[in-house]
């Protein structure tokens, strides 16, 4: 079984069998409180799917975009729970949830706050499971889209407000497949950090 973790908007957790078919789904759409939610949130998937973490073979990481503290407790936890099971990690972009079964053009946009969108822009795929990114994420201002537009440089726009964990071990499930290389486990943020070190 795959246990899948996403924090770049809510909290968001799910489990699916091999063959991606979700099992158990458990999320909340907060967004100030990941830390007090994630455990939990674990809990009650594997508790659904009448799972043990010995069933898990693989864990499914959202790397964001998203903002910093949210991104950072749900890859830690995904982190945690590979390494304590001995399991591998497998990180994804989470604006790949939104971006299965195309059949054109899309760009996947979240709302990046601070007056920007993030936006991730795909094509189909000829296996049809997730779309291949064409380019990196990138930030757009609010003022260069508005959030009643439907299509932006050519493309059919899809709002992301939350991620589907579920979705999302679908994803990697069919780049794992295709013999595509995952993203670093690395966060997605965007911005460079509000605070820096002096040098």
């Amino acid at each position: 079984m795959i246990l899948a973790i996403d924090s770049s908007a809510g909290t968001a957790v799910a489990v699916a069998d091999q063959g991606g078919t979700c099992v158990a789904r458990a999320q909340t759409e907060d967004r100030r409180s990941h830390a007090e939610a994630i455990g939990p949130l674990i809990s009650q998937a594997l508790e659904q799917a009448g799972a043990d973490p010995s069933d898990i073979t693989a864990v499914v990481m959202g790397v964001g975009p998203g903002p910093f503290t949210g991104l950072r407790v749900g890859m830690a936890a995904a982190q945690s729970f590979a390494w304590v099971r001995s399991t591998p990690v497998w990180p994804v972009r989470s604006h790949d949830a939104a971006a299965l079964n195309l059949t054109g053009e899309v760009a996947v946009v979240s709302d990046a706050r601070r007056g920007e969108w993030a936006m991730t822009r795909y094509r189909p795929h000829p296996d049809g499971a997730v779309g291949v990114a064409v380019g990196p994420t990138r930030l757009l201002a609010t003022a260069e889209l508005d959030a009643s537009e439907t299509h932006v440089e050519g493309a059919r726009i899809i709002w992301l407000e939350s991620v589907d964990p579920a979705a999302l071990a679908v994803a990697a499930l069919a780049l794992h497949a295709r013999g595509e290389q995952l993203l670093p486990a690395r966060p997605i943020y965007l911005r460079e950090p509000d605070v820096t070190m002096p040098q």
